[in-house]
């Protein structure tokens, strides 16, 4: 048996139904920049920018000077038909090379075959870097939680998320500051993914605490993709994808339409997403894209279900077995709804001793969340009457606009090429942010926490320089300058004080500055090996809503610190990459779930560090793929008294897992049946994290889910089949340790902790079909 299929195939006993896959690059031979460290699955690139780059690391002596561009994936001729007789064809698909890694943790990831793996949206992507676990306590269509090296990132507040540089964090969102929706993509239109676990590089700007990440889209195939999908609990899904001919892999139209009933109680889910994107070629140096997106989605959500509840069976509404109790809900007024609109331009011209990227955007987002994680706890009157429930309504309307730019400039020295390169970032958010509640027995809201008028400027500015003194030793040095203006005016005002009558309103301003130096040292050890240091500084702004009229704006800081060792092949049809790394940080001022907010909320400083071992291996050749991760990390709260290097000081970080395992794997195999042509393929995605902390000094229980698929192609047709949870585990997929009252209005306010938990998605089978029409070979 061939490697690597076998061991997967008889491990998840996946039947090997062959299916032809569609289209598309395969998994890359990592090329490496002039640092010695390889770029994730990608080819070099063509341009004279890289070519000048490509000198560089020839003058540098750079192992990787001459390896071989991807081979790519064995694709149908054109139109769509596999050849009558013999191997399928392999050709060269083009550049997918990213910006050059800038840290041990810098994670540049063609998706390539690993796309066959199923994950039920685009922020499932994101577990294809090392140490990331979502849990989602919202239901399809609400952001997940992210956790990261020991960081509970909320749905954003710690992680920089963006899309092509359009930046996707919402500052002073109710629902939580930083709050980054990324369910408006496409899966199937994500090309690559950067994922940098840690501040080390002067283009990460706010809330890249933990890290940044950022998607990048393509479409390889030329022509039109159609696919149907039906499933358990009603799932359905639309899917059209178009690569007019003639043009490169940044120009597609993608639409997709997406419902289900749900898996469980008060889960039902509608979304329709559009992204469009033109790649024109100005001239042979410079190229201007166009990217415009379209969102909107409807979900119900279950909420939290209080475990004593569940073992005794006595959650309301529901029947009396495990599964009715597990996955049902105490309040069916919980759920959203999102409306997302954008547009951007990007201009990018390289040269033999320059390059310049410019882009403009903007985006219109409106949202609306319901939650209600406590029941009758919060609403505590003063005549006696009962309470009328601690149900939250989250209300944010924003529009941004903004600009970044870099200018880089290619210097020989000594001998060496060597870099400086300056940047700018600018946007503004004008949103309206408000947090009402509502009753329990009809959803109607009673009371507001606070309304708010937002005006939210932030501009920064930065320069760095990449220089290489010695044949073994490249050094990167920046410093980044971040400026905000915050403009508030609060609503919730009363009309009389204690002078007299007055508006309900005020308004206050306030302004803060951000100075960040980020550092990384380079040394290649031997020519399939590098060792790179780094130190940075980053920063999280402070949410507008909690600043004072003239305040200096204050940051919370993150100093950051990483060693990694980096390996990869020279090429050849097997490309392979592994990094070992270990990291240490310490936070001023972290944050941690309040359940009677809904948000995180500060709670002083915080540490951590811990270790991250990566690999990744693919033969498009023979057709596998196989990615696998295991992070391990622990988070503390250490006492005022506290050394800064008494990283174990304290008690632990409640919420965020210390041991998180991926592993990720896709085999694709041709073969001839009677002279016809077809195509199999099989992936399986497995993902282990062990029993969380909680508060109280408690553990939550362990998380595993097995993911797999089977897929057929025969000519323009193929049929497949996605099951996640395959064993059926009954996960719960967030656990929380707090005081609530969900069975009597009447009854006092507790006062004792109780755990709660949000079920995990039970096993789950879609059926696909898909049609590949008017398909050629993607453009070199």
């Amino acid at each position: 048996m061939r490697p690597g299929a076998g061991a997967f195939l008889t491990l998840f006993a996946l039947a090997p139904a062959p299916a032809l896959a569609q289209p598309q690059q395969a998994s890359t031979p990592p090329a490496a920049d002039a640092e010695g460290a390889p770029v994730n699955g990608a080819p070099a690139e063509g341009t004279p920018a890289d070519a000048a780059a490509a000198e560089g690391a020839a003058l540098e002596g750079d192992p990787a000077d001459g390896v071989p561009a991807d081979g790519g994936e064995a694709v149908p001729a054109a139109g769509g038909e596999p050849p009558a007789s013999g191997p399928l064809q392999v050709m060269v698909s083009g550049s997918r090379r990213g910006p050059a890694p800038r840290a041990g943790s810098d994670y540049q990831i063609v998706v390539g075959q690993l796309i066959d793996v199923p994950r039920t949206s685009a922020e499932r992507l994101l577990t294809l870097a090392p140490g990331l676990f979502l849990a989602n306590h919202g239901g399809e269509g609400h952001p997940s939680a992210v956790f990261l090296r020991g960081f509970d990132a909320g749905e954003g507040q710690d992680i920089e998320f963006s899309l092509q540089g359009i930046p996707l964090n919402e500052p002073s969102n109710p629902h939580g500051h930083g709050f980054a929706d990324t369910n408006f993509l496409i899966s199937r239109l994500v090309d690559r993914l950067r994922v940098v676990e840690g501040p080390f590089d002067v283009r990460q700007g706010d809330f890249a605490v933990a890290g940044s990440a950022e998607y990048t889209l393509g479409l390889q195939e030329r022509g039109v993709t159609a696919r149907a999908g039906y499933g358990t609990f009603g799932r359905t899904e639309l899917l059209a994808l178009w690569g007019p001919r003639g043009f490169g892999a940044d120009t597609f139209v993608g639409v997709e339409w997406v419902r289900g009933d749900g898996w469980g109680k008060n889960r039902a889910h509608q979304a329709a997403r559009a992204l469009a994107q033109i790649g024109w070629a100005l001239d042979e140096d410079t190229r201007l894209r166009v990217l415009a997106t379209s969102y909107a989605t409807r979900y119900d959500t279950a909420g939290v279900i209080r475990l004593d509840d569940l073992v005794t069976r006595q959650v309301p509404g529901c029947g009396e077995d495990f599964d009715d109790q597990f996955f049902c809900t105490y309040d069916p007024n919980q759920g959203g709804s999102v409306q997302r609109h954008g547009l951007s331009a990007q201009l990018e011209k390289k040269g033999d001793e320059s390059a310049l990227d410019a882009q403009v955007f903007a985006t219109v987002k409106n949202l609306r969340s319901r939650e209600n994680f406590t029941g009758y706890e919060l609403d505590v009157t003063t005549d006696g009457a009962a309470q009328r429930g601690d149900g939250t309504e989250q209300v944010y309307d924003a529009v941004t606009v903004g600009s970044r730019g870099s200018y880089t400039r290619y210097v020989d020295w000594l001998e060496r090429r060597h870099e400086v390169e300056l940047g700018y970032f600018f946007r503004h958010d004008s949103a309206d942010a408000m947090l009402r509640r509502l009753r329990r027995a009809d959803g109607v809201p009673y009371a507001r926490d606070f309304d708010n008028g937002l005006r939210i400027t932030n501009a920064a500015a930065y320069a760095s320089i990449h220089a290489r003194p010695l044949r073994w030793l490249t050094l990167r040095a920046g410093l980044r300058l971040d400026s905000f203006m915050f403009g508030v005016e609060d609503r919730k005002q009363p009309e009389v004080d204690r002078v007299g009558t007055r508006e309900p309103s005020t308004r206050s301003e306030a302004f803060g500055v951000a100075v960040q130096p980020r550092g990384v040292v380079t040394v290649i050890v031997a020519p399939w090996l590098s060792w790179m240091t780094s130190l940075g500084l980053g920063t999280r702004s402070s949410d507008a809503q909690a600043l004072s009229d003239g305040e200096s704006a204050p940051f919370a800081r993150v100093v950051a610190a990483e060693t990694a060792l980096v390996s990869r092949t020279l090429g050849g049809p097997l490309s392979a990459e592994a990094r070992l790394s270990g990291f240490a940080t310490r936070v001023s001022n972290d944050l941690v779930f309040d359940e009677q907010r809904g948000r995180n909320t500060p709670i002083g400083a915080s540490s951590r560090f811990g270790a991250t071992v990566w690999g990744r291996i693919a033969h498009p050749g023979i057709g596998f793929d196989v990615a696998s991760s295991l992070t391990w990390a622990e988070a503390y709260l250490p006492p005022g008294d506290a050394s800064p290097f008494d990283l174990a000081a304290g008690s632990r970080l409640p919420y965020v897992p210390r041991f998180v395992f991926r592993l990720d794997a896709s085999e694709r195999y041709p073969f001839t049946v009677r002279g016809q042509q077809f195509r199999a393929s099989a992936a399986v995605g497995l993902q282990f994290v062990d029993r969380r902390p909680l508060p109280f000094e408690q553990l939550g229980a362990a998380y595993g889910t097995i993911d797999a698929a089977a897929r057929l192609r025969w000519r323009w047709f193929e049929v497949g089949a996605e099951m996640t949870n395959l064993f059926d585990r009954r996960n719960r997929e967030v656990e929380l340790n707090y005081p609530s009252n969900f069975a009597d209005p009447e009854a006092p306010a507790s006062q004792l902790p109780a755990r709660h938990v949000i079920a995990g998605a039970p096993f789950q089978i879609l059926g696909t079909l898909t049609a590949y029409l008017d398909q050629e070979e993607p453009e070199s």
